[in-house]
């Protein structure tokens, strides 16, 4: 592979958002007398609520707990204030610096809407800018579908095989592989069932280690 770009996903990846909106979902559903799948997480994780609809329809009870979860998961003021880094992934600011210094573009494809991806930058104690931020708003189709990842392709000027995505969902490794990019799935919260095995190409614990993934890109890609 020769990558000259780089996708974040958001939630989950760059920040520990999905075991915030897990706590979330849970006490609140508990709190309306609301059992939630156990495939719940599963479904609802990297995926945009276009694609989630028709799910949390089909979910007894779900329209006593969603728009409380949602506005609460959602609260830009609360991450506002929270305190600097407290949901920093390990591994954010030192593999977007060494993209940057290494000549990488980079971008965040988010399924959430592209202020709230914003907001959760300002979080981080360092500085960090990113090429391109593209947001679920931006987009008419959510992950699985890979509209957002192809946009953030085209907004960079790279072609989609020369992009790696790094994801922790189902969805956005599905994405990635429709989109005809190369993939990393850094694991959150979301264990990997037979059909998301099937799409994962490379896999790493951090994302400190694609750090490596890319020196060995590097070093092996043109032979």
């Amino acid at each position: 592979m020769k990558i000259k770009a780089v996708l974040f996903d958001c939630d989950g990846l760059m920040f520990d958002t999905e075991n915030y909106s897990h706590r979330i979902w849970t006490r609140i559903a508990k709190e309306e007398g609301v059992r939630l799948p156990d495939d719940f997480f599963m479904m609802i994780t990297g995926a945009g609520r276009k694609n989630t609809e028709a799910y949390m329809n089909s979910i007894e009870g779900i329209e006593k707990v969603m728009p409380r979860a949602r506005a609460e998961r959602f609260d830009l003021d609360a991450f506002r204030k929270m305190e600097k880094d407290a949901l920093t992934k390990p591994g954010l600011v030192e593999l977007t610096k060494w993209l940057q210094a290494h000549g990488y573009l980079t971008a965040v494809c988010s399924s959430s809407n592209s202020e709230y991806v914003h907001t959760l930058i300002s979080t981080v104690s360092e500085k960090l800018e990113y090429d391109a931020v593209v947001g679920g708003d931006m987009t008419t189709r959510g992950k699985p579908d890979p509209e957002i990842f192809l946009l953030g392709a085209k907004t960079l000027g790279v072609a989609p095989e020369n992009c790696l995505v790094l994801e922790d969902s189902k969805q956005g490794i599905i994405a990635a592989r429709r989109a005809g990019m190369h993939s990393c799935f850094i694991p959150d919260t979301v264990k990997p069932d037979a059909e998301m095995e099937e799409s994962i190409e490379y896999r790493r614990g951090s994302l400190r280690e694609v750090i490596g993934l890319l020196e060995e890109e590097n070093e092996y890609g043109n032979e």
